[in-house]
């Protein structure tokens, strides 16, 4: 049995960040897997993925209006909502240099861009459902600026916080922490399973982190909430 089409055929979803890279791969997964999903970016640009269940709409997450109209639009369309994937990510690489005003601007688009899309959507997860946010692994902030690393390691004290507050609503709520991800091949290149081998690897794939993507988003995860899963291949061990 294909379990991954057998729980989302007929499923709803809201993807933020879906232009490219894994945001991109996640929604194909998903659209193959027979879920319907409308996804959003600040640019507005749509993903080369054709499906007649995917819309593509323009929304920027740190402004509360134009999620209201967004959730509108989908709460007339479809009437309720299974699962968020909030695929949020400013980064910045590392400098000597740090500033408050700048880790502002990062807390912003990393924290609470992911904040105000899960208060105005999950109102519409009226029978339940998954969340995931999208942290970075650990592993790579020796790479990052400290605003990024501050305001991504702030993404696992806020999914454990949600998990917390949205359980009695039966909606669970999970990280994704990927590590360096590798953009540059398309799905359809990996699929299957085309990995590179462990021995000396320093990125994922996109399908490697749509995968677990999907396991969190289903209900094949039921046993996991509050929880930070990083996708990073151990690159540390």
């Amino acid at each position: 049995m294909d379990y991954f089409r057998e729980y989302f055929k007929g499923k709803v979803g809201v993807i933020s960040g879906a232009g490219n890279g894994q945001g991109k791969a996640v929604a194909r997964l998903l659209l193959e897997n027979g879920a319907s999903v409308v996804a959003f970016s600040r640019s507005g640009n749509k993903p080369d993925i054709s499906h007649e269940n995917l819309r593509v709409m323009k929304g920027d997450s740190s402004d509360i209006s134009t999620l209201r109209k967004i959730s509108e639009y989908v709460e007339t369309e479809f009437g309720t909502i299974n699962f968020i994937y909030n695929n949020h990510g400013l980064y910045g690489p590392h400098s000597s240099e740090f500033s408050g005003t700048t880790a502002l601007e990062f807390f912003n688009r990393n924290v609470v861009s992911s904040l105000n899309t899960v208060s105005i959507f999950h109102p519409l997860m009226k029978n339940g459902g998954s969340i995931v946010n999208v942290g970075a692994s650990p592993a790579i902030y020796h790479l990052s600026s400290l605003e990024y690393a501050v305001s991504k390691r702030a993404v696992e004290e806020m999914t454990r916080k949600m998990a917390s507050i949205l359980r009695s609503r039966n909606i669970r709520v999970n990280s994704l922490m990927p590590g360096s991800v590798d953009s540059s091949r398309e799905v359809e290149d990996i699929f299957p399973f085309k990995f590179k081998p462990l021995v000396g690897k320093k990125d994922v794939s996109t399908l490697e982190v749509a995968f677990t993507a999907l396991f969190l988003l289903s209900d094949l995860s039921f046993g996991i909430n509050g929880q930070s899963i990083n996708v990073d291949s151990g690159i540390r061990l």
